[in-house]
């Protein structure tokens, strides 16, 4: 990959994300945002990748965007984007495939945001988190106004927001805010053990059960409902060979095979 501010490699059906500015606190710049929306079309279009596991370089996980080289005074002076969709927490969300967050050290501000834009957060006894925006005189930005009500309640949101308090791994985990704290040398093992066996699921179904889980946040059950019948039609459509195998495994007491979306099924999950 052109760009070594991030680092892209898959093994064993995994797709590792590193942020690599660790001088930096792999603040994000502009072209590191540009890069991971290839990353983001690169992940959807390889049948190979069925889980994506996003970490930092160095002694930070993200430090949200380099100040040095954006003066956020001057954003009023830009013409504003209204292509919500393609924003770059927004696009990390529509990714079909599962995304783990390994948080290694500080998530803060849009760092936090992208913690909160991975579908799972795993964090090192290490991490640090904080919607630190009140601190530079900004309202919440990078979708975590949205995002951290949902994971961990609006008071205890409100408050992270307000206060710009830092919290350590162990408070995270205590709020919700994180699924598991582990020692810092095991981040990474526990991290990908967690996702190849995620990997081994059906791939086309675990798809559908996302778009059917953020598509249904904040409707009631009956519209909720239309979305898990479209999942049920579209793994029946697109992998039908995936139920066969998941019922066979499970007559013949092994372990399923799932293929996923194969090749002449001529689609993917609705994003």
């Amino acid at each position: 990959m052109a760009n070594d501010e991030l680092l892209y490699e898959v093994s064993d059906r995994v797709a590792t994300v590193t942020l690599n500015r660790p001088d930096a606190l792999n603040a994000l710049t502009q072209s590191m945002l540009d890069e991971f929306d290839r990353i983001w079309d690169q992940v959807d279009q390889d049948d190979e990748v069925r889980v994506v596991v996003v970490t930092g370089a160095g002694r930070g996980f993200c430090s949200g965007i380099d100040l040095k080289q954006t003066n956020m005074a001057d954003q009023k002076r830009r013409r504003p984007s209204f292509d919500y969709a393609n924003q770059w927490i927004a696009r990390l969300q529509r990714v079909t495939t599962p995304t783990i967050a390994a948080v290694n050290g500080a998530a803060v501000g849009g760092g936090l945001g992208l913690a909160l834009g991975c579908d799972i957060r795993i964090a090192s006894d290490r991490a640090r988190f904080s919607a630190i925006f009140a601190n530079i005189g900004m309202p919440v930005l990078d979708g975590v106004g949205g995002m951290l009500p949902r994971t961990v309640g609006l008071s205890k949101a409100l408050e992270l927001i307000f206060t710009a308090d830092i919290i350590d791994a162990a408070e995270a985990q205590r709020i919700g805010l994180v699924s598991y704290t582990v020692p810092h040398d095991e981040l990474m093992d526990r991290s990908l053990e967690l996702a190849r066996k995620i990997a081994a699921g059906p791939p086309m179904a675990l798809a559908m059960s996302k778009h059917v889980v953020y598509n249904s946040l904040g409707r009631g059950y009956v519209d909720h409902l239309v979305y898990q019948n479209l999942a049920i039609v579209a793994n029946a459509t697109y992998a039908s060979h995936d139920i066969a195998e998941g019922g066979q495994a499970f007559r013949e007491r092994r372990k399923p095979e799932f293929r996923g979306l194969m090749a002449d099924d001529g689609g993917v999950a609705p994003q």
